[in-house]
């Protein structure tokens, strides 16, 4: 089973992130494929070196560790590009793709939840 997550909304602004990540971490102990997609605002989520002072956890380690247990992340280039991301600001293992990329996800996905 395939399951896409699009991701739209801000880190720490929302908690539409934090859940995402926790939605891909319950996804990844039942044995689907999770594949999760960040656009606009949501491709700060993968910055490297935050400081969520208090937040209710930090979405770089949540990002890491759903990395380390077979999950792939992808960052909108655009998006990233229009806010001045490169992979180098970003966590190891998060790619830069296109919106081709993110049209493959969801043609190839059995489900698409968008956050």
């Amino acid at each position: 089973m395939v399951t896409t997550l699009i991701v739209n909304g801000s880190p720490y602004g929302s908690e539409l992130p934090y859940n995402a990540l926790r939605l891909a971490g319950a996804l990844l102990v039942k044995e689907h494929w999770v594949e999760v997609f960040f656009l606009g605002d949501g491709v700060h989520t993968a910055h490297r070196g935050q400081d969520p002072r208090g937040a209710h956890a930090s979405l770089e380690e949540m990002l890491g560790e759903l990395l380390d247990k077979g999950a792939a992340v992808t960052l909108c280039g655009t998006c990233c590009q229009t806010r001045g991301i490169t992979q180098s600001d970003v966590v190891e293992g998060v790619r830069l793709g296109t919106i081709h990329d993110l049209a493959d996800l969801v043609a190839r996905s059995d489900r698409v939840v968008s956050f």
